[in-house]
């Protein structure tokens, strides 16, 4: 019985091992990968949300006139992909 914990024991610290390896490469490739993105803003127009999925960015801003609109991001080349206009509906 006392083998079984020790090999259990021994197999976990593995497992640890193996995991916390692959999360440090994973973690140097996204810094490598993502760098530094600057998405200008216009003047008076500020940052109401931002969240992410994937490799996308998605920044909801607010327009200085009142308007609001959604600017998505890709995160691993840094390009502007779009903007989604949020207009009142009828």
């Amino acid at each position: 019985m006392t083998t079984l914990l020790v090999i259990g024991l021994i197999a976990l610290v593995v497992g640890v091992a193996r995991t916390s390896g692959d999360l440090t490469e994973s973690m140097a490739e996204a810094e490598r990968v993502f760098g530094e993105i600057e998405v200008a803003l216009p003047a008076g127009d500020r940052v109401v949300d931002v969240g992410a999925s994937g490799d996308r960015l998605a920044v909801r801003v607010a327009d200085a006139d009142g308007g609001e609109r959604v600017i998505v991001v890709d995160l691993t080349t840094g390009q502007r992909l779009g903007v989604v206009r949020l207009v009142p509906g009828p």
